[in-house]
């Protein structure tokens, strides 16, 4: 049984293709397909192995290390019940075994701890994962839809000097992709870019499995998205801060706290990472197991999905035909 475990990642549209994976649940069992996404992970299954908010991998308690062992085992069992219904591809999609968010904050930089976390999550499949897949995000548009997402859920608007770091911030996609393919040593890794795809899970589940259901349903719905300019004036009114939220530019639309050369910085090293992974004409890049450099190949996903080409190397959205790439948050 093949394993793909599609770590996400946070803000990118993972939400949306989790709920497409279960609205399509019968038409993917029916072609040998289970999915596990966080209504199963966060229900215990996964308990032992993700750790409060704050805590690094490494850095377990004895108890915390019981529990991790006490996963696995679950997780084992799981396994071989699929395998013995005949289930030939599980898909395992969780965000969570990145990291969290509010640790990207806290450390101004991506995932930190993705490669203790992954590993955890490896030797818990036991050396059954054969493919991992992640979506990567301009980086302007994803650390303004996280900040957006930390002042909803209560966080403070970030400051000058938080917005300085995170533009000058050296870690970046390369170096998450690097952690992945050190953990998962010899397993290939599929990564597209979510201005690709972000809005097109199908295209999603065809990138990993090159499987295509003909009656999907769910193809175009758009779920958990940040807060656009007007929701956060309201909840910064309604937690007594108008004064901040007299701040933001008028309107609706995407909250961007970047000033624009801290935009053109990001923009920049975002094309330099899309030339690294081969995307910058491409839907997704396959990178090789021996993760050395990475050779881009970009895939035809089947009739009806053209592979746009880049028409100016300043769009954060890479020119997708799909406009609503640039209305999500």
């Amino acid at each position: 049984m093949d394993v793909i475990l599609h770590f996400g990642l946070h803000r990118t549209a993972t939400t949306t293709f989790q709920v497409f994976l279960s609205r399509n649940a019968r038409a993917l069992g029916d072609a040998g397909v289970a999915i596990w996404t966080p209504d199963r992970t966060r229900a215990g299954l996964f308990a032992g192995l993700m750790q409060p908010s704050g805590a690094r991998p490494g850095t377990q308690t004895g108890a915390e290390q019981h529990r991790a062992q006490r996963s696995a085992g679950l997780i084992a069992v799981e396994l071989a019940l699929l395998e013995r219904r005949g289930v030939r591809t599980l898909i395992v999609s969780e965000e969570n075994m990145a990291g969290a968010l509010r640790a990207n904050l806290r450390e101004a930089a991506l995932y930190s701890d993705i490669a203790a976390r992954a590993a955890r999550f490896r030797d818990a499949f036991g050396g059954r994962v054969t493919q991992v897949a992640l979506s990567v995000r301009g980086y302007d548009a994803w650390w303004a839809s996280t900040l957006a997402f930390g002042v909803a859920q209560g966080l403070p608007m970030p400051q000058p000097g938080l917005m300085n770091r995170l533009a000058a911030g050296p870690r970046g996609w390369q170096a998450v992709i690097a952690d992945l393919g050190q953990v998962f040593a010899g397993v290939p890794l599929t990564v597209w870019p979510f201005e690709r795809l972000g809005t097109r899970p199908e295209a999603q589940l065809t990138a990993m499995t090159h499987l295509h259901l003909p009656q999907a349903t769910g193809l175009r719905d758009w779920l958990n998205p940040g807060p656009r300019r007007d929701k956060l004036r309201l909840i910064l009114r309604l937690r007594g801060e108008a004064d901040l939220a007299a701040t933001l530019p008028a309107g609706d639309g995407r909250w961007m706290p970047f000033t624009p050369d801290q935009q053109a910085v990001l923009r920049a090293r975002y094309q330099a990472d899309m030339a690294w992974l081969g995307t910058d004409r491409a839907d997704l890049a396959r990178i090789a197991p021996a993760m050395q450099k990475p050779v881009g190949a970009g895939i035809d996903l089947g009739e009806g999905w053209p592979q746009a080409d880049l028409p100016d190397p300043t769009l954060p959205d890479l020119g997708q035909s799909h406009d609503r790439e640039r209305q999500m948050v």
